[in-house]
Order: structure tokens, then C-alpha cells, then sequence
């Protein structure tokens, strides 16, 4: 048992009475009970097997119903932040950038909309993260980035091919220093992983990857922001045709 979980009534109760009692009061709804409870897991720095106290003690600290903090819970619980065992209690689970993104897959990989929007994500991140690259690479960062390049290969099926890609666009986002936009883009990578992983095992898609890749190197070893990121947004643009070619043909 860890020190969060033992301590965990008692300092829940505290940091709900606070929060609870600015923003409780506006709105005692589902949602905003929801956004206190994961903001008091934040706060307390829960881990994963950490046990939240019961549903009586949070409705009371919280000041709302005991049905309100169970619709809380059920909608936590269905995003994968918390999870609840019979006969055991509510509990933190790993969040980790699979787990967060994994209610949004459905919508992702059968929506040639939904997997636009999430290009328009992925691109804003993918594009700032190369711009911050740029200029912090160094002659062995570029090394770096061309031996990962090198791992996709032709006679590589589609699950290899995606691994060696999700590596080497890893990598940039490292050189970015921005250890937030990394879980962001992390996320963002999970969404629609399916589909990825079925057209890398294309030709042309490989082919023009490759490019894409060494365009992308290219302009991060000149050091200058925009180049970098004028080639990682060709790169999105691509991937974002591909996604919905897989998704309209299926």
C-alpha cells in the first residue's frame, strides 16, 4: 500500500473542501464532480492501484449526491482513469496515452471526419514539435534520426514499419524538450494506430514515407523552424489522405 492510498481519505476530503466548495456550489452536476475528482488525483499525485475513498465520503466531502459522484465515477471509470472492482472499491488506474485516448478509437478509425480532426491535432503538434527541433539537433541527433529513418523497410510488415515510424517521429519530439507536448502527441499517436498500421504496408505509402522523412531530416539539420515545419506538415497532409483512403474503403 502506498502512502497516496493510505492518506488518500484524508487528504481527498481536504483538497474536495476546497475546490468543492468554489465549484461545487456554481454547478453539482456529473461533470464538474468528474473534473474535481481528477483534479484532486493531480493534486495528490495518485498512483495506479491507489484506492479513492468511498462513494458516502465523497458525496459528503464533495457536498452533492451519492448518485451524482457514482455518474462521476461510471464516467471516469469509461475513459479509463478510474476503475472499480466489485466488493474492493474505486481505484486510479495507468494513465498512460493509450489508455486516455482509447475511448476516442472507435469514433477515429470509422469516421473519415472524425480522423481529419484528428490530423488537424496531430498536425498542429507534430509541425510546433519539429520547428522546436530544428534548431536544438545536433550533428548527432541527425545521425540519430537517419539510422531510425533507415529502420522502415519494404519486406517490413505493416505492425514492424509503424513501430520503427512512431520511433523516429519519437525522437523529434524529444529534440522539441517539452516533455508535455510528448504525452500529448502520444495520445494523439494511439488515435487511429489501426489504420496506420494497414497503410504502411502499402508501397507507394512507404515510398513516399521515406521521403517524407528525409525531407524532415533535411529541414531540421538546416536549423531553421520553418523549413522543418513546412516538411513535417506536407508529411501530415499525406498521412491524412491515407487515413481516409483506408477508412472510405473498408
Amino acid at each position: 500500500m502506498t502512502k497516496a492510498t493510505k492518506d488518500a481519505g484524508h487528504v481527498l476530503g481536504s483538497v474536495a473542501g476546497l475546490i468543492g466548495t468554489k465549484t461545487v456550489q456554481r454547478s453539482a452536476n456529473t461533470k464538474a464532480t468528474a473534473d474535481i475528482l481528477l483534479t484532486m488525483i493531480e493534486t495528490l499525485g495518485l498512483q495506479a492501484g491507489d484506492r479513492l475513498p468511498v462513494e458516502r465520503e465523497l458525496a459528503a466531502q464533495l457536498n452533492v449526491s451519492r448518485s451524482t459522484v457514482r455518474e462521476a465515477i461510471r464516467a471516469l471509470t469509461s475513459m479509463g482513469v478510474l476503475s472499480a472492482r466489485q466488493g474492493s472499491g474505486t481505484y486510479v488506474t495507468e494513465l498512460s496515452a493509450e489508455r486516455l485516448a482509447t475511448p476516442l478509437l472507435y469514433a477515429v478509425e470509422r469516421n473519415a471526419t472524425s480522423a481529419s480532426a484528428l490530423m488537424d491535432v496531430r498536425g498542429m503538434l507534430e509541425v510546433g514539435a519539429t520547428e522546436l527541433a530544428a534548431p536544438r539537433a545536433t550533428k548527432a541527433d541527425i545521425k540519430r534520426l537517419r539510422r531510425l529513418a533507415a529502420e522502415i523497410q519494404p519486406d517490413h510488415d505493416g505492425v514492424r514499419n509503424l513501430a520503427a515510424d512512431r520511433k523516429f517521429h519519437h525522437a523529434i519530439h524529444e529534440l522539441a524538450g517539452n516533455e508535455l507536448l510528448i504525452e500529448l502527441i502520444d495520445s494523439v499517436w494511439h488515435l487511429g494506430s489501426t489504420l496506420r498500421q494497414r497503410i504502411m504496408a502499402g508501397p507507394d505509402v512507404l515510398d513516399k514515407t521515406l521521403e517524407a522523412h528525409e525531407l524532415i531530416i533535411n529541414g531540421i539539420e538546416s536549423g531553421d523552424p520553418a523549413q522543418a515545419g513546412a516538411a513535417m506538415r506536407a508529411h501530415i497532409e499525406d498521412i491524412r489522405g491515407w487515413l481516409k483512403a483506408a477508412i472510405t474503403t473498408k
